[in-house]
């Protein structure tokens, strides 16, 4: 039994030209993964994380209100350290913003 596809065989151009455009393909993923990782990493040497006490007097809110907003989805958690909830800054400031309108 033949696995090889019934039809014409691709020309020897073509083989040549794919081979070509799979390095061009390769080549232009590796280079966009150095990117994406380029700017995570630029974007966790920026990001100012603030703990709940700054948090909800930014805001001017109370525990329960912000545990409220977490749970609606307003703001989300960014990272715990020693049973410590810390939120982005630019979380804090849009969820100011939302709640407040200002």
């Amino acid at each position: 039994m033949n696995a090889r596809p019934k039809g014409p065989a691709p020309c020897p151009q073509c083989a040549y030209l794919l081979r070509l455009l799979y390095r061009e393909v390769r080549g232009l993923k590796e280079y966009t993964i150095e990117i994406q990782r380029f700017i995570l990493q630029k974007e966790k040497e920026e990001t100012v994380y603030r703990d709940a006490a700054y948090t909800m007097d930014r805001v001017g809110i109370s525990d329960s209100t912000l545990l409220r907003c977490q749970h609606k989805g307003l703001i989300k958690v960014a990272k715990v350290e020693k049973g410590k909830k810390y939120f982005r800054d630019a979380d804090v400031e849009r969820l100011r913003t939302m709640y407040w309108g200002f």
